[in-house]
């Protein structure tokens, strides 16, 4: 265990992430995921298309959390169980939670216990400088486990002293203050935050309280290159009203993490080095009766996970007339300790915070590890891009796997785009997957990786008042893992389906008219799967979105006064069962969310109602959802 700590922490690694800022020698197309050097053609070249969330676009959303400003991204589904931020599974383009990667600042935070945690991010919306999505995937740009997508969360990069404070509060006692601050000199830039939410709950059991930290340093060196280094905290509390299962609507879980990373970036002439190391650390209580209230007695003690994932990568990138050649490798070390999760442990361990009357010890535990091997081609002719790539993984459980993925891209004119591609992912199961056991959920140690293979092609239009894309997918995918049961069943299983397909299509466009009506934006997106139910209960891989259709719009009211406004229509495909016992089909429905604002150039004052028509809706099974909540905030900017 020292030996390989001890040899994480000295090995180098690269940031395998979406595009980034890159110091002086390194130029962003934020259109792109390539990270690409001035003096080539690359830089007005790509070959695959990311959504990019812009601060400003941030802003003007009616959202105070990023689960629920992705919730309005074409292709993605954000299924939340709780507001703000308290817990969300986020999927795109009909694939599951487990199958799309989170980055923070390039670090691949993925959770390997569940995809549950993914989104347990310690960092407020406040510093979110953008957010970068990628829908569609490749293994040999992003690694391990991104099956149908990647998500980066984008901090640190303001140019600009000062210090930012806010307060929000609403209904159901919602308060939430945070300060935030941004140091920068020629070479050094720092960003700090601190925030805290906390909610009565909507409905009963639904109450949270949670709290953030987080510290963003970046140094910029001619000589030395850029160090990159974040530290963050997240503790999490919150009442999970029929969460897991609508049987026991009483549960409660808490939820503490801890990341960080230190990340190095240098070119020389035409060869660029980066490297960086990580580590991310996961605790879980997670109690199926809250405080044992009425618990029966079968119920033992809760369920308490510790979750840790060490890692790290080095990569080298030669840029020629041809091209860009890249290649790294990538080691991941993922394990748990548990109670629950894993083979029994040869001596148990006390759970941290334990009293020691309580006699609560973790007996089971997990590790394997991950090595990935990856390289790709990039070549430039004239207004034509392709490229081709491979990924070789070596898991200590699934052993060997490889996938590939090859591409190309034909620029029209600085305005109008096109691309094709395919790639194959593989994910691996998750510890939940292969070991959870309830009174509601039985899992699978025998699952195996699920594979996909994914073509797809798209155009994208991009000027200075209009942007739009379409893109039309569809993906092969073989040993879907997924939790089912029949109707006459009371356990969930997890279990690999043979073949689910998915197809669709996304359309999206935004004008710009910088006038009373300063933007316009409508965004629809298709997905069908080809795998049908029959007398399965899908819990998770065959409940998908068919259809989303989104229309914003951002208008002046009176000078520095305007409001947004955000409309969505949602039809998913599944059944679920309520806290009746009926088998109930989910039905499309409608919300509209608005915010009026005025800003100065220091101060910005809302007002935000949501769920405006007190719509009552259904995202993930039986769990009820929010009615209209109202919530009032203020934000000031003090610059040095």
């Amino acid at each position: 265990m020292k030996k390989i700590n001890w040899f994480l922490a000295m090995l180098f690694a690269s940031n395998v992430g979406l595009s980034q800022e890159n110091g002086d020698t390194l130029s962003v197309d934020v259109s792109t995921v390539e990270v690409v050097k001035q003096a080539t053609a690359l830089a007005s070249e790509s070959l695959r298309i990311v959504t990019v969330l812009s601060k400003q676009d941030i802003a003007a959303m009616p959202v105070q959390s990023v689960n629920d400003l992705l919730d309005y991204v074409p292709g993605i589904d954000v299924r939340s169980r709780g507001t703000d931020g308290v817990q969300a599974d986020l999927s795109m383009r009909g694939g599951t939670f487990d199958q799309v990667i989170v980055l923070l600042n390039g670090v691949n935070v993925t959770d390997p216990q569940t995809g549950h945690q993914n989104l347990d991010i310690p960092i407020d919306l406040s510093v979110v400088d953008r957010i970068e999505i990628l829908q569609g995937t490749s293994m040999n740009v992003f690694g391990l486990s991104a099956f149908s997508g990647a998500i980066n969360i984008i901090t640190g990069t303001r140019k600009e002293n000062g210090v930012e404070v806010g307060l929000v509060g609403g209904s159901n006692g919602y308060v939430a203050p945070h300060v935030g601050a941004t140091a920068h000199t020629e070479k050094l830039t720092a960003t700090a935050s601190v925030s805290h939410k906390q909610s009565s709950g909507y409905i009963d059991n639904t109450d949270f309280k949670y709290s953030n930290a987080f510290l963003h340093l970046e140094y910029r060196d001619s000589t030395v290159g850029t160090c990159s280094f974040q530290l963050g905290g997240q503790i999490k509390k919150f009442g999970a009203n029929s969460f897991y299962s609508v049987n026991y609507p009483n549960q409660y879980e808490q939820d503490n993490t801890m990341l960080s990373s230190l990340q190095w970036r240098k070119s020389f002439g035409r060869n660029d080095f980066s490297s960086s190391v990580f580590y991310r650390a996961h605790y879980q209580e997670f109690e199926l009766f809250r405080d044992k209230e009425n618990a029966p007695a079968w119920y033992g003690n809760h369920n308490y996970h510790i979750s840790q994932l060490y890692g790290g990568n080095v990569k080298y990138a030669l840029y020629s007339k041809v091209g860009k050649t890249t290649v790294g490798v990538e080691l991941r070390d993922e394990r748990i300790v548990s109670n629950v999760l894993g083979d029994a442990l040869s001596a148990p361990k006390r759970v941290p915070m334990s009293a020691p009357e309580d006699s609560i010890f973790f007996i089971y535990g997990k590790n394997r590890m991950n090595v990935n091997c990856f390289g790709e081609q990039t070549f430039v002719f004239g207004k034509f891009t392709s490229s081709l790539g491979f990924s070789g993984n070596y898991n200590s459980m699934f052993h060997t796997n490889v996938c590939w993925g090859a591409n190309v891209g034909y620029r029209v004119s600085t305005k109008i785009r096109f691309y094709a591609n395919a790639n194959s992912a593989l994910r691996l199961p998750t510890f939940t997957d292969m070991y959870y056991k309830s009174a509601t959920q039985l899992a699978n140690p025998n699952l195996r990786p699920e594979k996909s293979t994914t073509f797809e092609i798209g155009t994208q239009l991009q000027s200075n008042s209009l942007s739009g894309r379409v893109s039309g997918y569809y993906r092969i995918g073989t040993d879907i893992i997924d939790w089912a049961r029949t109707a006459d069943e009371e356990v969930w299983n997890s279990m690999n389906i043979d073949n689910v397909n998915a197809f669709g299509s996304e359309l999206s466009m935004k004008y710009n008219w910088n006038t009373i009506v300063k933007t316009v934006g409508v965004s629809y997106s298709f997905c069908r799967l080809n795998k049908e139910s029959g007398t399965l209960i899908s819990k998770y891989a065959l409940d998908y979105l068919r259809n989303t259709l989104t229309i914003s719009l951002n208008h002046t009211i009176y000078k520095r006064v305007c409001a947004n406004w955000q409309y969505t229509w949602r039809d998913r495909v599944g059944t679920y069962v309520g806290a009746d016992g009926a088998t109930t089909e989910y039905n499309p429905f409608s919300l509209l969310n608005v915010q009026v604002y005025w800003n100065s150039e220091t101060t910005n004052v809302f007002v935000e109602v949501s769920n405006l028509f007190n719509t009552q809706y259904y995202d993930y099974g039986g769990v009820e959802q929010p009615g209209m909540q109202v919530r009032v905030g203020l934000n000031v900017h003090l610059a040095r």
